[in-house]
């Protein structure tokens, strides 16, 4: 695994409370695996269709700037829950040189990286 690690979070509403709670995840993942967590990049109030995001963005230029990255998500809906627009974003990570690493739902130990 590489040892640069970015978080992203998309929202469609404005749940600070939800939003802390997944950070906090991604944040306690990284500490127990010995990954530095960079950066945690969130697009609020986003729809699931959406493709142009500004974190989303933000993410991929960084990604870009990182030789060998990984993406951590809690779900792959924060990516998103249309999956064609799931896929379109897989994609763009993968094609900006990033690895794609989902936590599994029920205990927090990730899924298959995705590259």
């Amino acid at each position: 695994m590489s040892a640069t690690v970015y978080g992203y979070i998309r929202s469609e509403g404005d749940d600070r409370h939800e939003e802390d709670r997944v950070h906090d995840q991604l944040s306690g993942y990284a500490a127990a695996e010995g990954l530095g967590l960079s950066d945690v990049f969130v697009d609020r109030h986003m729809p699931p269709a959406r493709l142009m995001r500004p974190g989303l963005t933000a993410l991929l230029d960084a990604i870009r700037r990182t030789d060998g990255c990984t993406v951590l998500v809690a779900s792959l809906d924060h990516l998103s829950s249309s999956v064609p627009v799931r896929q379109a974003i897989e994609a763009e990570i993968t094609d900006a040189g990033g690895q794609l690493l989902e936590l599994a739902a029920s205990d927090t130990r990730p899924a298959a990286p995705r590259s």
